[in-house]
C-alpha cells in the first residue's frame, strides 16, 4: 500500500489537495482539476432532532422529488406516484440529554461546534464537478447566475430557502484536487480535460452528490 504515502503531504503548500472557505478563496489555484462542495456542520437548530432532519433534508435533495410509474394489468393500468422520504432514526433520550448538557455550558458548546465543523468533511459532498480553472469555477458557482436556472447555485439556493436555512453557496466548504500534469502525455492532449471528465464521473458514481445533475 505504498500509495498511502500520498496522504503525508495533504497540508503542505505543494499539495494538490486544497480546502477553502470564502475567507481563503484568493488562494484557490487557477489550474485544472475536480472539486466538491460540502455543507459545514453548524448548529442551525438548537433542537437535536430538528438539526438532524434539516441536514438530512439538504443531503436528500432531489431535482424531481416525485416520480410516476404505470403498472399495466389485463384490463386496466394503475398509476403510482412516489416521493422519496428521509428515514431518521427514532429519538434517543440519552443523546438528547447529553446534547442539552453540552449546549448549557459555553466552553463545551464551543468545543462541540468546532468539532462539528471539522467533521464536515466526513459528510457526503453536495456537488462534484470538474474544470480547467478551479478558481474561475468557484467564482462562477458563488455568483448569482442570472442566465442559468439549472445551476448548482440556483438549485441549492432554492432548496435552503424552502427549508428556511440561512446559508449561501459562499458559506459552503470548497475542496479541490488538481489534475496531475503527468496525465497529459498519456492522453495525447495538450490539456487535462479528458482526465478531469474521467475523475468527475468516477467521483459522481462513488459519492452520488445530490445537487449534481444526473
Amino acid at each position: 500500500m505504498r500509495y498511502l504515502n500520498a496522504f503525508r503531504n495533504l497540508t503542505n503548500a505543494d499539495s494538490r489537495l486544497g480546502f477553502y472557505t470564502k475567507d481563503t478563496k484568493d488562494r484557490i489555484p487557477e489550474l485544472p482539476g475536480c472539486y466538491a462542495w460540502f455543507l459545514p456542520l453548524w448548529r442551525y437548530r438548537e433542537d437535536l432532532d430538528e438539526l438532524t432532519q434539516l441536514v438530512n433534508d439538504v443531503l436528500d435533495y432531489e431535482q424531481v422529488p416525485e416520480k410516476e410509474a404505470e403498472l399495466p394489468f389485463t384490463w386496466e393500468t394503475v398509476k403510482l406516484r412516489a416521493r422519496r422520504a428521509t428515514r431518521i432514526k427514532g429519538r434517543n433520550a440519552q443523546h438528547v440529554r447529553t446534547w442539552k448538557k453540552v449546549l448549557a455550558e459555553q466552553d463545551a458548546r464551543d468545543a462541540l461546534q468546532h468539532t462539528l465543523l471539522e467533521a464536515s468533511l466526513l459528510m457526503p459532498p453536495l456537488y462534484v464537478g470538474r474544470t480547467n480553472n478551479i478558481k474561475r469555477r468557484y467564482l462562477q458557482h458563488v455568483q448569482e447566475p442570472n442566465f442559468e436556472k439549472n445551476s448548482f447555485h440556483h438549485r441549492f439556493t432554492e432548496c435552503v430557502n424552502e427549508l428556511d436555512l440561512k446559508i449561501s453557496v459562499s458559506d459552503l466548504l470548497f475542496v479541490c484536487i488538481q489534475t496531475p500534469p503527468e496525465l497529459r502525455p498519456v492522453l495525447g492532449t495538450s490539456d487535462q480535460s479528458e482526465a478531469n471528465v474521467l475523475m468527475e464521473q468516477i467521483l459522481m458514481q462513488f459519492c452520488r452528490p445530490p445537487f449534481s445533475i444526473r
